[in-house]
C-alpha cells in the first residue's frame, strides 16, 4: 500500500525556493564550520614538514575550482601520506614542494595548512556543492513561476 500526497501547483514551487533556500543555508553554516575547524587544526595542532607528493586541480563549476594534494609528512617517527583538499585557487603547490602542516597529535591523519588545505576528512568540496544545488533548486522555481509550467505539468 502506498501514500501518494499530492501538493497544489503553487505549492510546489515554493517547496522548491525552500528547499534551494535551505540548501544555501546548509552550505554557509558548514563553510562556516569548516573554516573553523581548519583553524582550530592551525592553531593547535604541531608543526612539521610536508612534501607534496602529487598536486591536482579539479573543475567544480565554471568560476569554482579545488585543488587536491597528497602530501607525505611524518609524526613521531610514524609516515603519513594524506590527501588534502582546498577550495581556495590562490595557493598553487607542485610536487616535491615542501609545505608546514599543522598536525593533530591526537589523530596525526587529521592535519591542515596555514593557507586553508585541509586532510579530506572535512569534505571541504561539501558547501560548494550545497550551494550550487540550491541555487539550481531556486532558479527551477523561478523559471516554473516566469513560464507558468510546473513539476508534473505537461
Amino acid at each position: 500500500m502506498s501514500v501518494s500526497v499530492r501538493l497544489p501547483r503553487g505549492s510546489r514551487v515554493i517547496v522548491a525556493a525552500l528547499f534551494g533556500t535551505v540548501l544555501i543555508c546548509g552550505a554557509v553554516l558548514l563553510d562556516a564550520q569548516l573554516n573553523a575547524t581548519v583553524d582550530q587544526r592551525v592553531n593547535e595542532g604541531t608543526a612539521v614538514t610536508g612534501r607534496v607528493v602529487q598536486a591536482d586541480r579539479l573543475r567544480v563549476s565554471r568560476s569554482s575550482s579545488v585543488t587536491r594534494m597528497t602530501v607525505a609528512y611524518s609524526v613521531g617517527g610514524v609516515a603519513y601520506q594524506e590527501r588534502f583538499s582546498s577550495e581556495l585557487d590562490e595557493g598553487r603547490r607542485h610536487a616535491g614542494e615542501e609545505l608546514t602542516v599543522y598536525v593533530d597529535l591526537n589523530d596525526p591523519s587529521k592535519a591542515a595548512t596555514a593557507d586553508g588545505y585541509a586532510t579530506e576528512d572535512l569534505l571541504l568540496q561539501l558547501p560548494i556543492l550545497l550551494g550550487v544545488a540550491g541555487g539550481l533548486a531556486i532558479v527551477a522555481a523561478l523559471v516554473w513561476i516566469k513560464t507558468g509550467r510546473h513539476p508534473g505539468s505537461r
